[in-house]
């Protein structure tokens, strides 16, 4: 059974740009390297952005130096037109990524991932999150209530995992993350209300392992034949439970997410 998620990034959109009252917002987007998928996903989402009537800028860097990339996140920092600062991660292994959330200020961290706003949402104020846990959440508010509900996060990264677990406790959920290292996964699938799958391997979580009724989303992005295809087996599993399409899905929302907290920051920023 499919969970349409369209409409819900659409609703997400259109009160974002309504609240930006006419305002227009620019987003910064930093692309490290060579990487294709995070500049298509730069480029998406500046599409989006002028689609809405806001703007921005992809600071594509081959190659560069930590400090040289964050000499340009301060200088982004001081800037007033500026709005929202996005880093798209992973970095290469010479810079710090820490060092790098570190540096993107607060009211202009559009993605959640500098140490303050983590520690908001750790103590259950949630300000800025980051992007792809909040769609998720949002997502499953649409589809169900969440309190009481057994939830299986197959990740702990603290891009998807871990802020997702938070969000899920500040709703009365039960997180249960899974790795690479978990024993009998399986069986720990069966049992799960909902169980939302981001580990990067094409059709990883197969239906002999969601329980009917059950609620799979989809967080994966795989090509596979040229085709982007998620992690979870969708036709078998559309059968039986619940599931987010790949592409069309949890993607889609999180770039709505990413507008709303462009126009959050411009609050926080006083420019709004």
């Amino acid at each position: 059974m499919l969970i349409e998620c369209k409409s819900i990034a659409k609703e997400i959109r259109e009160k974002a740009k309504k609240e930006a009252n006419g305002k227009k917002l620019w987003l910064h987007n930093i692309v490290v390297g060579g990487d294709e998928a995070s500049l298509v996903y730069a480029r998406s989402n500046l599409k989006l952005l002028r689609k809405l009537g806001f703007d921005g800028e992809i600071h594509h860097l081959e190659e560069v130096s930590e400090r040289d990339l964050i000499s340009l996140i301060d200088s982004l920092n001081e800037e007033d037109d500026v709005h929202g600062i996005m880093v798209n991660f992973p970095l290469p292994k010479e810079i710090n990524a820490l060092k790098v959330r570190e540096s993107i200020s607060p009211l202009k961290d559009v993605d959640g991932i500098n140490p303050v706003n983590y520690g908001r949402l750790l103590l259950g104020k949630e300000i800025l999150v980051p992007n792809t846990p909040r769609a998720v959440i949002t997502i499953l508010e649409n589809t169900t209530p969440l309190r009481g509900k057994d939830v299986l996060i197959i990740n702990r990264t603290p891009v998807v995992g871990k802020p997702l677990s938070l969000l899920l406790l500040n709703r009365d959920a039960t997180p249960i993350i899974a790795h690479s290292k978990t024993q009998n996964l399986k069986d720990k699938a069966k049992k799960a209300d909902i169980i939302v799958v981001a580990v990067g391997k094409p059709r990883f979580l197969t239906r002999d392992m969601v329980r009917e009724g059950a609620i799979v989303i989809d967080v994966g992005i795989n090509v596979v034949d040229g085709k982007l295809v998620g992690d979870a087996d969708f036709d078998s599993i559309e059968k039986i439970a619940y599931i987010t399409p790949v592409p069309g899905g949890v993607g889609t929302v999180t770039n709505a997410c990413l507008v709303e907290n462009l126009v959050k920051a411009a609050k926080l920023q006083g420019v709004i």
